[in-house]
């Protein structure tokens, strides 16, 4: 059977990632910290897995050797940093969108402004690596959030109805 997965903000090859995000991931440099990120991803995502990606993916046009190691079907919600050219993606993407909805929930890459959630249950993002929005509504999948790997959607979203029950 097929699994979704839900990640985001990898930023492979940005050093500056180490410096900002230090406690998260302690790697001395960003060669270490780019074959972690792959190793993590890849001891949860099988080949026939499916895997959106909430953007900020790599810093550099050229990460194809990581993007290739990456496991699983590929899709990409396009993040603010996500600016090398299309060509740089297509590659290792079978979607590129800049949000998508899922099971009424929009995937983002920047979290969305409050006045839209008459339109969606619950809004799955990213950008704000270590940060949480305290808003039973909002679910932050960068990396940092889940031990630089990759969550499967299922989890997600019992996540989402746990918390969105708790706050009723």
């Amino acid at each position: 059977m097929k699994r979704v997965f839900l990640t985001s903000d990898t930023h492979f090859s940005h050093q500056n990632i180490l410096r900002f995000e230090a406690k998260n991931r302690p790697f001395p440099n960003i060669y270490l910290h780019n074959q972690e990120l792959v190793a993590r991803w890849n001891s949860v995502v099988n080949n026939d897995d499916v895997v959106w990606h909430l953007g900020d993916v790599f810093f550099g046009s050229d990460n194809s050797e990581v993007l290739q190691a990456l496991n699983g079907t590929k899709h990409l919600v396009l993040g603010n940093h996500d600016h090398y050219g299309i060509q740089n993606y297509l590659p290792f993407f079978d979607k590129i969108v800049g949000c998508t909805q899922i099971n009424h929930c929009i995937l983002t890459h920047i979290p969305i402004h409050p006045s839209q959630f008459f339109r969606f249950k619950a809004n799955i993002h990213g950008h704000l690596h270590s940060h949480l929005i305290d808003d039973a509504r909002y679910f932050n999948v960068c990396v940092e959030q889940n031990n630089l790997t990759p969550m499967l959607l299922d989890d997600v979203f019992a996540k989402i109805e746990r918390r969105l029950k708790q706050k009723l």
